[in-house]
């Protein structure tokens, strides 16, 4: 017998769990049935719309940060510290010595405005050669002086003629100097770019605020006459790390302050320690650096209590005596804490330490744990051979800096022919000097500014690092400031010119202190997890199912049931293997009359007895 396809969803509407299919089957009134309909179409429609969302969300493999609050014994941080000045003094080669006279003009000429504007107030005081002179003492005893004229130390140097900064004859002007001959020229910024017409609307909207510069207020400021030029700071760093690439690295460690010199005191968890805790390198910036506890022995101290009684206490003697003017403006020591097996980067990411204070460091120590695959491209590896990362010129543990610094530096050798000077370089790379700065500029802008850098250094999945408050006072005291000067007093005999010639004001800025330790051993602990699991996706749209549609997990084992029953009506051809309810009827009947029931005899047995 023909079965109709009506009839099978019909059985099933009838049968179902879920809630609204019942009800249109069930109700006999026509609006009844649009009205169930209706509502079960709402609830289909509005299901779909939160399950699209829910799987965007998925898909899109955010991240939620959680913060926990943890207490452990923590490892004390490697601590390095560099002496703000890079060369002493006394220790200078010859030609160096000449060099940096050249860089004594080109400040000067830059604090003017350009080489004529100093050449002209230069001019009425050349026969006055007094008035025009920077003094400092040397290892020898006597006086060097850096003049208008040049850096008077062993040979001499003068700018219209002398020794170059080769030691050769010449009667040229340095180039640095010739550099700064062209006056005023307004150039653009390397790293100005064009607004969009967004950013364009907001800068005119802030019209009425600003006021545009008036000419008649600076028209008397002839120092800034060579706006747009390169500053000298920037023409001395290029300059020098350029020149002093010819030299061995042992030649250049020796020239520096060591820290037989400078260090004075040390103490460590309470116990004294001394210069053989300290391994060296060498800084293109700073010199000779420092680093306490570098794990290098093969050990890293730890620490069980916080205070600063459990910390690091150094006592230093930064010898301004032998600081070289031009190349150092500051004093004190560049200071910066770190993970073991990390190069330090100076420049960027240390802090300075004054002198004639004692800084007190509070320290606190902080880890993240990212997420990798498909919710981030970190890197997982901790070693500098982490896969497809760029980190040949720094060894030891990732760093996504140290990577990018890295990239910089590949992309201006390929395209330059040289190494730039404030990065790590190949040990034979030659150096770009001043002339290639427009090449090297470009080269950073167009990797920084197109993301090809941050593509190939991705961040570490796990990283630790240390946060820090600084605080300061005056070191030493004024009454404890005599018994420094007695105990100090038979140091060496650099400290013994210190004494004998300094005041006692003069004396503290010689003199620095600074304590590192953990302010407490808590710390913060930020871990990445899926904003959406596929546990969480399941039971969200299981929600929403139940909610707005009324189905279980019975109901797709129904609907799955009815699915398996239409291929069953279609591999029949639409018969079913049922027969009509009438002749159902007639067959219980015969079988009745055929087989009269117990229960009808038992009672026909009873009435007859009575």
């Amino acid at each position: 017998m023909k079965e109709k396809f009506g009839d099978v969803l019909a059985d099933f509407a009838e049968t179902t769990t879920a809630h609204a299919p019942p009800k249109i089957m069930t109700h006999k009134h026509i609006l009844s049935k649009l009205f169930w309909g209706f509502l079960f179409l709402v609830g289909i429609g509005t299901f779909v719309f939160f399950s699209q969302e829910l799987i965007r969300s998925f898909v899109s493999f955010e991240t939620t940060t959680d913060i926990e609050l943890k207490f452990s014994v923590l490892e004390f941080p490697a601590v390095t510290f560099c002496n703000q000045n890079q060369f002493r003094a006394d220790r200078v080669p010859e030609d160096i010595q000449t060099l940096v006279a050249e860089f004594l003009e080109a400040k000067r000429a830059d604090m003017f405005g350009g080489k004529d504007k100093y050449d002209s107030f230069r001019n009425p005081l050349e026969d006055d050669d007094d008035d025009d002179e920077y003094e400092y003492s040397t290892d020898q005893g006597t006086d060097s002086k850096v003049t208008s004229s040049g850096y008077n130390a062993s040979g001499g140097h003068n700018a219209s003629g002398g020794t170059n900064a080769m030691g050769q004859g010449t009667t040229e002007e340095p180039n640095i100097i010739a550099a700064l001959k062209s006056g005023r020229r307004r150039k653009k910024r390397s790293v100005e770019y064009a607004l969009t017409e967004q950013e364009i609307t907001i800068v005119e909207d802030m019209e009425g605020f600003y006021h545009p510069p008036n000419a008649d207020d600076f028209q008397n400021m002839s120092w800034f006459d060579n706006y747009g030029d390169v500053s000298s700071e920037k023409s001395i760093l290029l300059n020098l790390t350029q020149y002093i690439s010819q030299y061995m690295e042992e030649d250049l460690i020796e020239a520096g302050h060591d820290i037989g010199e400078m260090l004075q005191e040390c103490v460590f968890m309470g116990k004294t320690c001394g210069p053989e805790d300290f391994y060296h390198f060498y800084d293109n910036k700073y010199g000779n650096c420092y680093t306490f506890n570098s794990g290098m022995d093969k050990a890293v101290a730890r620490i069980t209590n916080p205070g600063t009684s459990f910390g690091l206490s150094l006592t230093m003697f930064i010898n301004q005596v032998q600081y070289i003017p031009v190349l150092t403006q500051e004093a004190g020591l560049r200071l910066l804490l770190h993970k073991q097996g990390q190069v330090p980067i100076m420049e960027e990411d240390g802090f300075d330490v004054t002198p004639g204070t004692k800084s007190s460091i509070a320290v606190r120590y902080v880890e993240v744990s990212r997420l990798d695959g498909l919710y981030s491209n970190c890197t997982k590896n901790g070693s500098r051979f982490a896969e497809g990362t760029s980190h040949e010129y720094y060894p030891g543990n990732y760093t996504q800096k140290a990577c990018l610094k890295t990239c910089l530096q590949n992309g201006i050798i390929k395209k330059c022919g040289c190494a730039s000077p404030l990065y790590r370089r190949p040990v034979n790379a030659i150096v770009c000097g001043p002339d290639d700065n427009a090449c090297v500029e470009e080269v950073e802008f167009d990797l920084l500014d197109n993301n090809i850098c941050s593509y190939q250094c991705p961040l570490p999945c796990w990283e630790s690092q240390y946060q820090y408050v600084i605080s300061s006072s005056q070191w030493p005291s004024n009454n404890y400031m005599p018994f420094l000067k007695e105990s100090l007093d038979e140091r060496g005999e650099d400290m013994k010119k210190v004494m004998e010639a300094d005041t006692r004001t003069g004396l503290s800025q010689q003199f620095l202190k600074m304590v590192v330790y953990y302010d407490n051993l808590n710390f913060y602990k930020y871990t990445e997890r899926p904003t959406m699991t596929t546990k969480d996706l399941i039971g969200a749209l299981g929600g929403h199912l139940g909610l707005w549609i009324g189905m279980s997990v019975i109901s797709f084992i129904e609907v799955f049931e009815l699915i398996i029953t239409l291929i069953k009506w279609c591999a029949r051809g639409g018969r079913s293997n049922k027969t009509s309810s009438l002749t159902d009827l007639d067959e219980k009947s015969r079988r009745a009359e055929e087989c009269p029931t117990p229960v009808l005899k038992f009672k026909e047995s009873w009435v007859n007895d009575d």
